[in-house]
């Protein structure tokens, strides 16, 4: 698999409205929707030609107390299963641990294996490699949600 960015994936206080947004005006195909953590977050995935976009929303991101904004939830970069695990040595000899991973989980081109840790300025990033052919998901993946149309 080529090294790239495997998806950008927001955080979002208004579903309904977000997926209009990015339906409607900026012409991206939903293609996916579940919850995901136990239920506690709507993730909706959209088709941007070869590339995806994810939107999350929680209750947890949403406050009567404060502003809370939507932004960037983390970056995910796509690299084959060497540069993964260098890329995880290389973070190990600069003294940080990835807080979350390896994992697997559903990606841009099928079922993959994910590592999440933190840039300097707190940025979460996540790693991801696939095997060859990716393994493709089955209904399991879909348990608690559905596919979108497309039209």
């Amino acid at each position: 698999m080529k090294r790239m960015i495997e998806h950008v994936a927001l955080r979002v206080t208004n579903l309904e409205k977000s997926i209009a947004f990015y339906r409607d005006v900026m012409g991206f195909k939903p293609v996916g929707r579940r919850l995901i953590h136990d239920g506690e977050i709507d993730q909706v995935v959209f088709r941007v030609g070869e590339d995806i976009l994810v939107l999350f929303h929680a209750k947890d991101f949403v406050s009567d107390d404060i502003e809370v904004k939507g932004g960037m939830d983390h970056l995910a970069f796509c690299m084959d299963d060497a540069e993964y695990n260098n890329v995880i040595k290389r973070l190990r000899a600069s003294g940080q641990e990835p807080h979350r991973g390896e994992e697997k989980n559903l990606g841009a081109y099928g079922v993959g294996y994910a590592t999440y840790f933190y840039d300097p300025d707190n940025v979460e990033l996540e790693i991801k490699r696939y095997d060859d052919p990716p393994e493709q998901p089955g209904p399991e993946w879909y348990e608690s949600g559905r596919k979108m149309s497309v039209s």
